[in-house]
């Protein structure tokens, strides 16, 4: 299956939004999607000691010029000549290897590190793909960060099933079979926790739109439309009063495409906007 076909499949969200791009821009996201899924999967689908010692090994591959990895040799066809693309890559690998046992998180501090390590990295590498300037890495880190606490408070249960608990301690103190098994202080203190959760995403999302204005106009739509539809994902956790056995949320299709909407007309009346105020200046 081909990389574009692969994303087309399994990113429900970034994958329509992807179809702005231009052919060649597609199909660099697409390779850069199934390298960070195939990492994900080897963390969550092997998994244990073993899921640990491959992405120790493809860390250090990473590193070597001789590399006969397939991974590593595909993160540094895509970052070639792009140093912060690579260093984005070798965290993203070291926070998969760290993910692979029953994962719980301590405190906001780990919390946020953590999604530095899995989600902020890929906004940086997309950043690095298209030459945004380091200055705008922030913003695309914090998107990438919003988007994994949204996932974190989505799959609460799901992750619970599997001895995993993202929520932090220090606001959810029960073992992931507390949650499971729907013990009442677990399940209150979960939606406690989702709720302080999904605010700090509002925040990240909201920063990290900002650094949208510094990207290709169709790169700017694309990854807007695909904000917009994670950030549905915490309306709809609201909407369930942040309840985490109720199942999987998603956001109906219907509801996707007013998203979309509003985030294409926002961007192309902000990026108007600045065409204009740009032309003025000129004058």
């Amino acid at each position: 299956m081909s990389p574009e076909a692969t994303m087309a499949r399994h990113a429900r969200s970034f994958a329509p939004a992807a179809r702005m791009l231009s052919r060649s821009d597609r199909a660099r996201v697409a390779r850069l999607y199934v390298l960070c899924r195939t990492i994900d999967d080897i963390a969550d689908e092997i998994g244990g000691d073993v899921g640990r010692a491959e992405l120790e090994t493809l860390h250090a591959d990473l590193e070597r010029m001789d590399t006969t990895s397939l991974l590593a040799v595909e993160g540094r066809a895509l970052f070639a000549g792009r140093p912060d693309g690579m260093n984005a890559l070798r965290q993203l690998v070291a926070a998969a290897a760290a993910d692979t046992g029953r994962t719980c998180i301590a405190d906001d501090n780990a919390l946020d590190t953590y999604c530095m390590g899995v989600a902020g990295t890929v906004g940086v590498m997309i950043c690095a793909l298209f030459d945004i300037d380091r200055g705008w890495h922030k913003a695309a880190a914090d998107l990438g960060k919003a988007m994994q606490l949204t996932n974190i408070c989505r799959d609460v249960a799901e992750d619970a099933r599997v001895g995993r608990r993202y929520l932090p301690f220090s606001q959810c103190p029960y073992p992931p079979d507390a949650i499971t098994a729907g013990a009442p202080d677990a399940i209150a203190a979960a939606s406690a926790s989702m709720a302080h959760l999904l605010h700090r995403a509002d925040d990240f999302y909201l920063t990290g739109r900002h650094g949208l204005v510094a990207l290709p106009v169709r790169l700017r739509l694309a990854v807007a439309s695909a904000a917009a539809m994670y950030a549905g994902i915490g309306t709809e956790l609201r909407r369930r009063n942040y309840s985490p056995l109720l199942g999987r949320t998603v956001v109906p299709a219907e509801r996707k495409v007013g998203l979309v909407v509003a985030a294409l007309v926002r961007e192309t009346t902000q990026a108007l906007k600045s065409e204009v105020r740009s032309a003025y200046v000129r004058i």
